[in-house]
């Protein structure tokens, strides 16, 4: 786990009346806690955007097995609407069929992928034609105290375990493409410069079709009391630094309904006028509470 070395917080400029009822047109819900190891609390919002691509689920159940998942759609019209929503359907329903089966979904989530992205690959809108929509995926499920996650594309995890956070995604696009190069030295600093405007361009999405670029654990990672696993798409990340995400989060820890509502408009007031869809899921892990 790495240090956070700045904590700090800035705050930029108060929401107008505007912003905020735009920020308000979103959701926010926390799972009541149950007698056994596992609270957590959702978020979807719309931003500055005309639609809402993004999709997320969160599900805890009495005994604390927990899966969350948040999906950021892309596509012309309502395509990433559709993509991102298609998406997380097809997850929870096949999640479902192995939860209580399997102890380890690595397997699971991998192949998992790979239909999901044939499904979103062969989406039609109303007059069959194809959406050419895709959308990312960032997964997690908890089992008797053990975490596994799953990512395609450049929609995020964090581990927070008490004075650290940690990402255990990648974003799977071209600039990962291009740093690899640079290290490999298959290209030179000049031509890295020329290309790096691009770098935010996906290599890896759902509905790309043949799929195989994916971040998964194969080896569930033990969770600690007070372990809090974040999911969101690039609608927080990009507008707020992991330093400032992690001390949000973990200062509203006893309360992740807060800690939410709280990452939603410090991301509203820094990007403003052009803040993305941004969804948020917070799993918070308390076997001693």
């Amino acid at each position: 786990m790495k240090n956070i070395e700045d904590n700090s917080m800035e705050r930029t400029a108060e929401l107008t009346p505007a912003e905020s009822e735009t920020l308000l047109r979103g959701h926010v819900w926390q799972q009541p806690e149950n007698e056994n190891l596992v609270c957590g609390a959702i978020s979807s919002v719309i931003g500055a955007r005309e639609n809402q691509q993004d999709s997320c689920y969160m599900d805890i159940e009495p005994d604390g097995n927990s899966i969350g998942i948040v999906c950021d759609g892309m596509g012309g019209l309502k395509g990433g609407e559709i993509a991102s929503q298609q998406a997380v359907c097809m997850f929870v329903e096949d999640f479902e069929q192995v939860r209580k089966t399997e102890n380890n979904f690595y397997h699971f989530f991998c192949n998992e992928m790979i239909e999901i992205d044939d499904m979103v690959a062969g989406l039609t809108d109303e007059r069959g034609e194809l959406l050419s929509a895709g959308t990312t995926l960032v997964g997690v499920a908890i089992k008797n105290g053990f975490l596994q996650w799953i990512s395609v594309g450049d929609s995020k995890i964090y581990v927070i375990r008490r004075d650290d956070m940690v990402c255990v995604t990648k974003e799977h696009n071209y600039l990962m493409l291009l740093n690899k190069q640079l290290e490999e030295g298959t290209i030179d600093e000049e031509e890295y410069a020329r290309e790096v405007k691009r770098g935010a361009a996906l290599i890896s999405y759902l509905g790309m079709g043949n799929v195989n670029l994916m971040d998964a654990n194969p080896n569930p990672l033990p969770l600690e009391d007070g372990d809090i696993v974040v999911l969101c798409s690039d609608g927080l990340y990009k507008a707020l630094s992991d330093a400032q995400i992690y001390e949000i989060i973990n200062k509203n820890a006893d309360d992740l309904e807060a800690a939410v509502q709280e990452l939603q408009m410090q991301a509203q007031i820094s990007a403003g006028r052009v803040q993305d869809n941004t969804s948020i899921v917070v799993l918070s892990y308390r076997p001693n509470v």
